[in-house]
């Protein structure tokens, strides 16, 4: 009972992750568009969910400290995510259409369920596998164009870097997982991404910070991308991969994109063709064969 009730649990964290990664880049867009520059937004949505997490973390008295022999795996997860991965996915964009970017980055769920098994031991669960590549082929129908795919060589090594990295930080995940709680990996996680990211920042940001158009709307999307998404969807991510596992939770990814084209049809922004509920309904289907079949075998071996 309390087992069915941890897989619950897990899949409506996910669940919400998968909303909140999904509306997390009109609010990135949007910044891009005031013409906020990269190392800015991700610093300070790095330097928000960590001040929030930490906060909540102590006050409840669930923030653990972590071991120094831990500090290096610490290290590694936020050099794959936040660090990398947002510099290949962000700078990426500039060179290809989001329709390519997409299906690329459709493809870290397909390569952690062989990733993981490879590093820890274990079968590659075939469910996993083939529900991750239909999902990757709704993503593939959702983003193609009458004009094709179109990218630059430039922007595909990006893209090709942010999948390394979300593969590097999936295998430190399922580490770091069996010592510490979700949120306090979270937590430490982007502490150490803002370090990281503060040089950066200071040698091509920091001039143009006074220059920026801080409205209302633009200070909005920041606190939603630090405590909604770098706090909260990156916590419950960790938390579901605990409750469930990094490989099934990872194929929740390419959920995300149903999302992010629902937002932007309820905004204006896109309209709701044919093509796209096909590929949201392939997508879907994916996913569900990744979690339904591989608990019914589990079920079944039981027994």
């Amino acid at each position: 009972m309390k087992k069915d009730r941890n897989i619950l649990i897990g899949y409506i964290s996910i669940c919400i992750y998968a909303c909140l990664s999904g509306i997390s880049f009109a609010w990135t867009k949007r910044l891009l568009e005031n013409n906020f520059p990269v190392f800015t937004i991700v610093l300070i949505r790095l330097v928000i969910g960590a001040a929030f997490l930490l906060l909540a973390l102590k006050l409840s008295g669930k923030l653990e400290v972590m071991k120094r022999k831990d500090l290096l795996s610490f290290v590694c997860l936020a050099l794959g995510e936040p660090f990398l991965y947002f510099i290949g996915e962000d700078f990426g964009m500039k060179y290809v259409e989001a329709s390519f970017a997409s299906v690329i980055i459709a493809l870290i769920p397909v390569l952690v369920a062989f990733a993981i098994p490879l590093v820890y031991g274990g079968r590659i669960k075939k469910a996993l596998v083939a529900g991750a590549g239909i999902s990757l082929i709704g993503i593939g129908i959702m983003s193609f164009t009458e004009n094709g795919f179109a990218f630059d060589v430039r922007g595909l090594l990006l893209l090709l870097l942010a999948l390394g990295a979300a593969i590097w930080y999936n295998v430190f995940l399922q580490k770091l997982l069996k010592s510490y709680g979700a949120f306090t990996v979270t937590a430490y996680m982007n502490v150490i991404g803002a370090v990281m990211y503060l040089p950066l920042f200071f040698i091509f940001d920091f001039q143009q910070v006074g220059s920026l158009n801080w409205k209302f709307a633009s200070i909005r999307d920041l606190l939603c991308l630090g405590v909604l998404c770098s706090a909260g969807s990156y916590g419950l991510y960790s938390f579901a991969a605990k409750k469930l596992s990094v490989e099934k939770v990872s194929i929740f990814n390419n959920a995300a994109p149903i999302v992010t084209v629902f937002a932007a049809v309820s905004m204006g922004m896109e309209n709701l063709t044919f093509r796209k509920v096909v590929g949201v309904l392939i997508v879907v289907a994916g996913v569900i064969l990744s979690q339904g079949v591989f608990a019914m075998k589990s079920k079944k071996n039981k027994i």
